[in-house]
């Protein structure tokens, strides 16, 4: 019944705001996108998630912010020159609003803010290829983009929106690793390289529900 609760209220309505240009897939490409979550799936112990209408909030939440961050990471990649302030203050935008609502979350339910402690270590890690780029970082690991329109230089720091990208990968396939959950099953500890022995997530639907 949690499934199905999950589900519906995916499917009633709730589309992540993203382009068919970068979200839709043919079928070699859905192929790919399944293989990655049964991959996911096995590497991941078996959980038990307390499924509240909070719960299930937020984990669409994630689902939705890292499928848009992950889209305009892309975009600045491939932005030409003269578009790249542009796609660089998008994704700060979006990349500061994914932060704070993690640790809004973390907050409420007196728990480290995840995924917002991955997405500070990216920044910790590209410290100085942002800073660099003229990025300012907080201390609570928020970005400001330079000032392009009063004539900051623009210089895209790639190493930190290919990173992003990847990570927001991750994030939209698996938006439950993010909330409250017990573990409750290991499964082959004895064996490298397999988690599971259960059937693929029961969220792994929601992934595909915009391609279609």
């Amino acid at each position: 019944m949690s499934m199905v609760a999950a589900y519906n209220l995916y499917l009633g309505g709730y589309l992540p705001k993203v382009s068919p240009k970068t979200n839709v897939h043919n079928k070699r490409e859905l192929k790919n996108k399944y293989r990655s979550i049964v991959s996911l799936n096995n590497a991941n112990p078996l959980v038990m998630v307390k499924l509240s209408d909070d719960t299930q909030a937020y984990a669409l939440n994630v689902k939705e912010m890292s499928m848009e961050l992950g889209e305009a990471a892309q975009e600045t990649l491939e932005s030409r020159s003269e578009d790249a302030g542009e796609k660089l203050q998008h994704m700060t935008g979006l990349f500061n609003k994914l932060l704070k609502r993690s640790d809004e979350y973390g907050q409420e339910n007196g728990r480290p803010s995840r995924p917002g402690g991955e997405l500070r270590n990216l920044v910790d890690v590209n410290a100085g290829e942002l800073i660099q780029s003229g990025f300012t970082i907080d201390e609570d690991g928020f970005l400001k983009a330079p000032d392009f329109e009063n004539g900051a230089s623009v210089n895209v720091p790639k190493n930190f929106a290919k990173q992003l990208q990847d990570k927001c990968e991750h994030m939209s396939m698996n938006p439950m690793e993010y909330v409250e959950r017990k573990i409750y099953s290991y499964a082959h500890l004895h064996r490298r390289g397999v988690g599971s022995a259960y059937e693929s997530s029961i969220y792994s639907g929601m992934l595909f529900n915009s391609y279609c």
